[in-house]
């Protein structure tokens, strides 16, 4: 059973289990030989810049390595340097966080998510689009846009019982190259 206790948890997690993620990584804020070598190996429009000491922590969106140092001091011991989702945010087809549980009874899904463009994990809890428990033999999910690519992903990744956020697109992204890219998984936090 997989268990992720905070950000850098989920991140060695899903780099370990090979997922679809948009390149990222952990640093010190100290780091910045290994933050030049971030920004130099994954070259990209926009880069975010991340708390990792609290869910929701700040963020912050730079263009470039100079705005990374410039940005720095606003982060105290760790941080989350990755390339931003929001370059792609006209091709979003299904944005959320779900949960697929097995059991003995038949399997179940915790969806919540929104379809359009501005949706981001930060704000489908605010007016989702799709928020519901529900069976997986049931009609109505796999008529969501977007469902049966994440279903397909996380039967072939064997992603049952944890929290998944993820984006569907409707062209290939992230480091594998796929239409689904995981942005984060969650057990215990």
């Amino acid at each position: 059973m997989i268990k992720i206790r905070n950000k850098k948890d989920a991140i060695n997690k899903m780099k370990e289990l090979r997922l679809n993620i948009m390149p990222l990584d952990f640093f010190r804020s100290d780091d910045i030989e290994g933050i030049k070598k971030f920004f130099k190996k994954y070259k990209a429009e926009e880069y975010v810049m991340r708390d990792t000491t609290k869910a929701k922590g700040n963020f912050y969106y730079v263009k470039n390595l100079e705005e990374a140092l410039k940005t720095l001091p606003k982060f105290k011991g760790e941080v989350t340097i990755g390339v931003s989702y929001r370059i792609y945010k006209e091709h979003i087809v299904l944005v959320g966080d779900i949960k697929v549980t097995r059991g003995a009874f038949g399997d179940t899904v915790d969806l919540t998510a929104r379809t359009d463009s501005e949706a981001t994990q930060r704000n489908i809890y605010e007016e989702p689009e799709y928020n519901l428990h529900a069976s997986l033999d049931e009609e109505r999910v796999w008529k969501i846009p977007g469902f049966s690519k994440i279903m397909s992903y996380i039967t072939e990744h064997e992603l049952y019982n944890i929290i998944i956020e993820f984006i569907v697109y409707d062209c290939k992204v992230g480091i594998n190259k796929e239409n689904v890219v995981i942005c984060e998984i969650r057990t215990d936090y």
